[in-house]
């Protein structure tokens, strides 16, 4: 399982895609996620809306000013073989 969450997040799915997925909860894929920063297979970023979202057609509407985002760590990266 903790292969398969961080191969999608390599992929660049949401968190909702991703609990669809995998058939998860999305509460518990937070849980999971959090726990995998702890374990150092992934790091947690703060990302403003600068650049990430220019192309996004619904970018004036958004209200995903600042969100989360996670990154595989070199850890997570040996882990999955990918990213």
């Amino acid at each position: 399982m903790i292969k398969g969450v961080l191969r999608e997040i390599c992929k660049g799915k949401t968190l909702a895609e991703i609990a669809e997925d995998l058939g998860m909860e999305y509460t518990a894929l937070i849980a999971m996620l959090e726990h995998l920063v702890k374990m150092g297979y992934l790091e947690k970023g703060k990302k403003e809306n600068t650049g990430l979202c220019a192309s996004c057609p619904l970018q004036k509407v958004c209200s995903k000013r600042n969100y989360t985002v996670y990154f595989l760590t070199d850890k997570g990266k040996k882990l999955t073989g990918s990213c």
